[in-house]
C-alpha cells in the first residue's frame, strides 16, 4: 500500500509523535506478550485444554505471527521515528522505510482477515449438521479451500510488496533527479507520470480489495451468525442440545461478532485516512501514525478476542493466572 507522504503548507491533521509513542508502546507490548504465550500455549498444550488439529491450528498460527508482526512493525515504526530520524540524514531513505514499515503492516492485517473469515467457516462447518449438497461439499473439501485461500492470500502480499517497492525505487530516483536538476523535459515529465501511474493504481487496487474483503467479511460472518443463533434455539427447544455445545455455539456468536465489529471499523477507518491523505488539500496523516494506529488497534483487538473465545487459550489464560495466585498466596 502506498502511502503519500507529503510536507506541505497546509493544515496538519493527524497525531503527535508522543501521542502515538505512548499509545502504540504498551499497547504492542501487551499484544507480543500475549501473542507469544499463545504460541506455548499451542506447543505445549494445557492439561484437559482442546487438541488443536489441522487447519485450525494453522490458521490460529497465521493469526498468531500476523498479529506479532504487525505489533513489532509498530515498534519499529517508534524507533523508527525517534531514533532513526536522529541518526540517517537522507530523508528519502526514511521515506521508503516507513512506507515499506505501512505496506507490511497493511497487507499483514489484510492476511489476519482471510484466516478470521476461514476460521469462521470452519467453525460453521464443525458446530452445524449440514444437509444441503453444496455445504456438504464444502465441509468435505473445507482443508483444501482453505489452504488454497492463504496462498492466494500470499501472492496478493507478494505482489503488493512488489508493486509498493518499485514505488519507492521509481519515486525515490525522480526526486533525486529533480534535486539534483539531471533529469529535463519528456525524461523528467515521463517519470514523473510513471511515478504518479504506479502509485494511484496501487492505491485503487487496496482500497478495492479491502471494499470486497469488508463486504464478503460482513455477508458471510452476518449469515453465519444468523445461522447458528437459530441452530441454538431450534436443538434448546429440542432438549438435544448438551451443555458444551451450548457453550462452544455461543462463544463462536461472539468471537464472530466482535471480529467483524472490529474489521468493519477498522476497515472504515483506513478507507478514510487513505482517501483523505491522497486526495485532501490538506495534509493528513503525514506520517502515518493515524494509520499505523488504527491497525495496531485492530490487530490488538484480535488478539484480545482469540484469547477470550479460543479454548486453547482460554485455558491456558486461567491456568496461569490460577498458578500465579498459588505463588502470591505461597510468598504470603
Amino acid at each position: 500500500m502506498v502511502y503519500n507522504h507529503s510536507y506541505s503548507l497546509y493544515f496538519y491533521v493527524g497525531m503527535s509523535a508522543h501521542t502515538f509513542a505512548s499509545l502504540n508502546v504498551p499497547l504492542s507490548a501487551v499484544s507480543i506478550l500475549l501473542n507469544f504465550f499463545f504460541v506455548y500455549c499451542m506447543v505445549f498444550p494445557q492439561k484437559g485444554a482442546e487438541r488443536l488439529k489441522e487447519p485450525l491450528n494453522v490458521l490460529l498460527g497465521s493469526l498468531v505471527g500476523c498479529n506479532t508482526t504487525i505489533h513489532l512493525c509498530s515498534l519499529f515504526y517508534v524507533f523508527h521515528q525517534f531514533v532513526l530520524n536522529t541518526l540517517i540524514m537522507n530523508w528519502y531513505t526514511l521515506i521508503i522505510v516507513s512506507d515499506l514499515i505501512l505496506s507490511i503492516m497493511l497487507y499483514t492485517m489484510l492476511t489476519i482477515v482471510t484466516s478470521c473469515h476461514w476460521k469462521n467457516m470452519f467453525y460453521f462447518c464443525q458446530i452445524v449438521p449440514l444437509q444441503n449438497s453444496v455445504f456438504i461439499w464444502f465441509k468435505r473439501n473445507i482443508r483444501t479451500l482453505i489452504y488454497s485461500a492463504l496462498i492466494l492470500n500470499a501472492i496478493f502480499y507478494l505482489f503488493g510488496m512488489i508493486v509498493d517497492i518499485a514505488y519507492e525505487i521509481v519515486r525515490s530516483h525522480y526526486d533525486v533527479a529533480f534535486t539534483l536538476g539531471n533529469d529535463t523535459g519528456d525524461s523528467l515529465w515521463n517519470s514523473m507520470q510513471l511515478n504518479h501511474s504506479i502509485g494511484l493504481a496501487n492505491v485503487w487496487f487496496t482500497l478495492l480489495y479491502f471494499l470486497l474483503s469488508l463486504c464478503v467479511m460482513l455477508a458471510s460472518s452476518c449469515a453465519t451468525v444468523l445461522y447458528l443463533w437459530r441452530h441454538m434455539k431450534n436443538v434448546e427447544e429440542s432438549g438435544l442440545v448438551s451443555p458444551r455445545l451450548q457453550r462452544q455455539i455461543k462463544m463462536t456468536i461472539t468471537g464472530i461478532t466482535v471480529q467483524v465489529l472490529l474489521h468493519f471499523l477498522c476497515s472504515d477507518g483506513i478507507i478514510i485516512v487513505v482517501i483523505a491523505d491522497k486526495f485532501s488539500q490538506e495534509n493528513w496523516d503525514s506520517d502515518g501514525f493515524v494509520l499505523c494506529t488504527i491497525i495496531s488497534l485492530y490487530s490488538f483487538g484480535t488478539t484480545i478476542n482469540m484469547g477470550v473465545c479460543q479454548s486453547p487459550f482460554r485455558q491456558g489464560v486461567v491456568n496461569a493466572w490460577q498458578k500465579l495466585l498459588q505463588f502470591l498466596i505461597s510468598l504470603n
